[in-house]
């Protein structure tokens, strides 16, 4: 692999994915704009649907369907989270009577 331009890789041989010759992009050429307010307002939207709303089983993954929300909310959609919130309640709720049921 060789450095090009800004950073970026070339690829000297075939790796079976990508082609020799190939270009990797580097992020870094984006790390040196600053972000604009809808990225910003996206990435606190997934964390907060994330940690609020749709609760999930691993506090480090945001899901995919999370963030396409996130940036739907950004870019003027509506949606509906009431029934989300509310099926994430009744989990939660059938969970506990679970291991309450369990426990007697």
């Amino acid at each position: 692999m060789k450095e090009h331009f800004q950073g970026d890789i070339v690829l000297e041989e075939d790796d079976g994915i990508y082609e020799k010759g190939g270009i990797l992009r580097s992020f870094h050429r984006q790390a040196r704009q600053p972000m604009s307010r809808k990225v910003l307002l996206a990435g606190f939207l997934s964390v907060w649907l994330k940690r609020c709303v749709v609760l999930s089983p691993s506090s480090d993954v945001v899901l995919p369907t999370v963030l396409l929300s996130a940036v739907r909310i950004v870019h003027g959609r509506s949606l509906g989270l009431l029934p989300v919130m509310v099926c994430c309640i009744q989990r939660g709720l059938r969970v506990l009577r679970r291991l309450s049921a369990g426990y007697q």
